[in-house]
């Protein structure tokens, strides 16, 4: 997995378990993920943030589960290789 997050995010949680290149059940999961398009879940969440719809329900609802959500998409519908 490529993430421009890895070094910012992971490496200060996860160095001690994953070292700098944590595996791809890590990234999986990973609220921060923002790489390679993993499936429909990453494909969902890109065009929320660009269209804006991502800040709107943010400010409405903070727990939506969006991120369980996409997690859930990504796993089911994943990237195909």
């Amino acid at each position: 997995m490529t993430c421009r997050h890895l070094l910012i995010h992971c490496t200060v949680s996860a160095a001690p378990a994953f070292g700098t290149v944590p595996s791809k059940d890590v990234c999986s999961a990973c609220p921060h993920y923002d790489g390679p398009a993993r499936g429909l879940g990453d494909i969902v969440h890109t065009v929320a943030e660009v269209t804006g719809v991502a800040a709107v329900v943010h400010a409405v609802a903070p727990n939506c589960g969006c991120q369980q959500r996409r997690q859930a998409l990504n796993e089911r519908f994943p990237k195909a290789p």
